[in-house]
């Protein structure tokens, strides 16, 4: 939660929040770069502002805090932060009273001394290494061990679920699934409010919207070439907006992006705040997601609970969270994806049609549902 609020940072917020709204006995503690901090709701509420207001680009903090909080950030994008963290975790977890350590990111840096339940959300370190950076895929390599002595495992989704048993054996019956959900903030706000706050961002007109971490797995060099396939009068009428902050590896974008940048058809965003996501979800003739391999799918179901189509890779988590509703496409087929452009941008008018639809599918997830069945894993591990 100290980096971008996405992927884990994010669903470690909500689900925290969450159990801490419903069960107030319980007590968090995070540990940061190089000490424990207590998260109680309250602390909660200023990470989340502060993270907003860092996506809108309207630093909080001023003088000699705002310094602190660069040089922080710095020393934390550093090559040594992995080190300073697994040391300064080895030198204090062992201080801490707890009854559990609920590891977030996989696996403890090292024995935490407690009953320890781990979050696998996906397998992609297995099934596509080359996505990943080595430092992480070494720290992974300890996971096969961890998990002989893990008495539950948590997980995102029944795709996960199904993948965790595969590849490492581990009974399907201790695996808790408990997916995340949309925010509050994603919900449809109607169109005159909408095109006024796109106009506010400097967009005009229909466009398609990708939403992810810039970074190989997200396949965007299918999306974009693609895209390049349909007429330049058909891209001028709906360009692709891409939405998402740097992430780790090279994205090997095809040679078309700089051309189809330059026409105006191809736009980056980068990061974007909540509001403005949610905005950009209710005016999109669609979510274009072409992701290879997702634990889950958080653009999708976000884009779901704003009544906005959504197209996805086919044989992947995503089927289980659209449940028929969404355009499935083979994740490299830009035959596929280029039809699929082309055939929504000729009935913009379907959108309407199924958006009741598309919010009731995203409103099965919930974040409170989610968190009972962590609060009962909670209850089992700390009575055995």
């Amino acid at each position: 939660m100290a980096g971008p609020m996405t992927g884990i940072g994010n669903y470690s917020f909500h689900l925290i929040q969450a159990l801490l709204k419903d069960e107030p006995r319980l007590h968090f503690s995070g540990f940061g770069l190089t000490s424990w901090l207590s998260l109680d709701a309250g602390e909660l509420d200023r990470l989340s502002a502060s993270k907003e207001a860092a996506r809108a680009s309207k630093p909080t903090a001023k003088g000699i805090g705002r310094l602190r909080n660069l040089a922080v950030e710095k020393l934390r994008q550093s090559k040594l932060a992995p080190a300073i963290y697994r040391a300064q975790f080895v030198r204090t977890v062992k201080r801490q009273s707890f009854d559990l350590f609920h590891a977030f990111n996989f696996l403890p840096f090292a024995d935490p001394g407690v009953v320890t339940l781990p979050v696998i959300y996906d397998l992609s370190f297995v099934r596509y290494p080359h996505t990943h950076p080595q430092e992480r895929l070494r720290r992974l390599d300890r996971l096969p061990r961890f998990l002989e002595h893990a008495p539950l495992v948590q997980t995102i989704s029944e795709f996960s679920r199904d993948e965790i048993t595969s590849v490492f054996g581990y009974p399907k019956d201790k695996i808790i699934v408990a997916p995340p959900a949309a925010s509050d903030i994603f919900r449809p706000l109607g169109p005159e409010i909408v095109q006024s706050e796109l106009a506010q961002m400097g967009i005009a007109g229909d466009y398609f919207l990708a939403v992810g971490t810039l970074e190989p797995r997200k396949n965007l060099r299918t999306l974009i070439q693609a895209f390049g396939r349909v007429s330049k009068t058909e891209r001028a009428a709906a360009p692709l907006l891409i939405v998402g902050g740097g992430g780790w590896g090279a994205l090997e974008l095809p040679p078309e992006t700089e051309a189809l940048r330059s026409e105006g058809s191809l736009r980056f965003l980068g990061a974007v705040s909540n509001a403005e996501l949610r905005t950009l979800y209710e005016g999109a003739l669609a979510l274009m997601f072409p992701s290879i391999y997702e634990g889950f799918g958080m653009p999708v179901v976000e884009a779901m609970a704003c009544g906005t189509r959504v197209v996805h890779s086919s044989g992947t988590s995503m089927d289980e969270i659209s449940d028929g509703l969404a355009i499935k496409v083979e994740a490299l087929d830009i035959d596929a994806w280029t039809a699929a452009f082309r055939a929504l941008a000729g009935s913009p008018e379907a959108t309407l049609d199924g958006s009741t639809a598309l919010r009731a599918r995203a409103a099965h997830f919930d974040w409170h549902r989610s968190a009972a069945r962590i609060k009962d894993a909670y209850t089992t591990l700390v009575n055995t």
